[in-house]
């Protein structure tokens, strides 16, 4: 039984980013040039930089965060191996509750996302 509905939470995501978009053009265009810039590849590659906001988010918890971020970590490139690597230093970090994060909710949404 799934955890968590992945492709859900990424269309639920994506419309409130749209209507948040409508409402406040001015901070999401500001927002998005911000986070665009900061997820470039570059001395770190876009992949690390996914791979390293998926264990940040195991870390804190945050779903949407995960399934996310689980997301653009597979769009590039990342092996199943390196997420759950990542998702183990999270764990390490964070202890039972990051753990806890990673084995459900990472998991279930590697699984779905990863099974387009």
């Amino acid at each position: 039984m799934a955890v968590i509905d992945a492709k859900e939470i990424l269309s639920e995501y994506r419309r409130g980013i749209e209507q948040f978009s409508e409402s406040y053009q001015e901070i999401a265009k500001n927002y998005n040039r911000f986070t665009s810039s900061a997820f470039e590849s570059g001395e770190v590659s876009t992949a690390q930089k996914h791979l390293t906001a998926l264990a940040i988010g195991v870390h804190q918890g945050d779903t949407t965060c995960i399934v996310y971020h689980m997301d653009q970590c597979l769009h590039h490139g990342c092996s199943e191996d390196e997420i759950k690597e990542y998702m183990g230093v999270a764990a390490a970090f964070g202890g039972g509750e990051s753990m806890s994060e990673a084995v459900t909710i990472g998991l279930d949404a590697l699984q779905q996302l990863n099974d387009k």
